[in-house]
């Protein structure tokens, strides 16, 4: 879904990417060895030592700042655009109107942005980033990567209601959630609130592909629809048979896995690459790309044309940092 030098350009245009490396490092060091899967209910409020049993309309209304009239008939609306894939194909968007993104933002802000994902979810999190995808991978014997196909288009709105119920609305508040949450029964690609809840809803699908993992000594991360496991086997059948034990948890969560060119299998005597980061030894740029780099960076200092932007090398230079940093804490 997210192709490599999208991801690439998503980190090296955020505008403190070497603070998440503080951040990141912290959430990495409370995840490791820390079995967390189920994300926590709503926060309680200030003042009150205890949540309520369920979560009405009248509590939505206030927790959204939006009445419950409004709640109850506001019509989401969307149009469909799609774009061109890197490597062919189209991508179809689902994008909200203004008023539905509007409340959308207010629901991620108020309501969802404080609950906890799985920490190997790494995709969409702030703090996070393609390096924490990458470096529980680190000099390994194998690399396995693989690809969930239509994302949030497979998350099923049955699947979110199910969740906000679980975490404590009643009934017509999740249902309401939902509806505003959800676009043709499932989550839409391009509404503000989808990352998070694919996240949230996944968090059961990620705990057992960990245990998966770690059953057999292996590490486990998952970045949006891409999912990567590493281990120390080196019969090859035996790898192959994990990768269809993971085919059929998918599969039990509603997903189908990608095969063909997307499943890669990945030993020490090749390029072991996630989310365009070389893990085989420490977690880095593949090797052509930083010696690129160091030769801009030097017609840059010598007064030479270059090819990228000033605006562009900073860039770039602070991704390399943030590579760096947040691997080596």
């Amino acid at each position: 879904m997210f192709s490599v030098p999208v991801l690439i350009g998503l980190a090296i245009s955020a505008a403190a990417v070497v603070l998440f490396g503080l951040v990141a490092a912290t959430r990495r060091r409370a995840a490791h060895g820390h079995d967390r899967g189920t994300p926590h209910p709503l926060p309680p409020e200030r003042g009150r030592s205890s949540p309520l049993p369920q979560y009405d309309l009248s509590e939505l209304s206030r927790r959204l700042g939006v009445s419950r009239a409004v709640l109850e008939r506001f019509e989401t609306g969307y149009r469909i655009a799609e774009i061109p894939k890197p490597r062919g194909g189209v991508r179809r968007l689902e994008i909200p109107n203004e008023e539905t993104k509007k409340l959308q933002r207010t629901i991620l802000r108020r309501l969802l942005t404080a609950l906890d994902v799985h920490p190997f979810a790494c995709g969409f999190e702030p703090g996070t980033s393609i390096v924490d995808a990458a470096t529980p991978h680190e000099g390994r014997l194998v690399v396995v990567k693989m690809d969930i196909r239509r994302f949030f288009e497979s998350t099923t709105a049955a699947r979110i209601l199910e969740y906000f119920q679980r975490i404590g609305w009643d009934a017509a508040s999740a249902e309401v959630l939902q509806r505003l949450t959800t676009y043709n029964g499932h989550l839409p690609q391009g509404a503000p609130t989808s990352p998070k809840l694919s996240n949230l809803v996944n968090a059961p699908l990620d705990e057992a592909l960990l245990r998966l993992a770690r059953r057999h000594n292996g590490a486990y991360s998952r970045y949006a629809d891409d999912i990567t496991m590493s281990f120390d086997i080196r019969r090859g059948r035996v790898v192959r048979g994990l990768t269809q034990v993971v085919r059929r948890i998918l599969k039990s969560y509603g997903y189908t896995m990608h095969g063909g060119a997307k499943l890669k299998i990945l030993r020490q005597n090749q390029r072991q690459q996630v989310l365009g980061l070389v893990v085989n030894e420490k977690t880095a740029l593949p090797r052509k790309t930083r010696r690129w780099l160091r030769a801009v960076r030097h017609h840059a200092r010598v007064g030479r044309p270059v090819s990228l932007s000033k605006q562009q090398l900073d860039g770039w230079e602070s991704f390399l940092k943030m590579v760096e940093t947040q691997r080596d804490e």
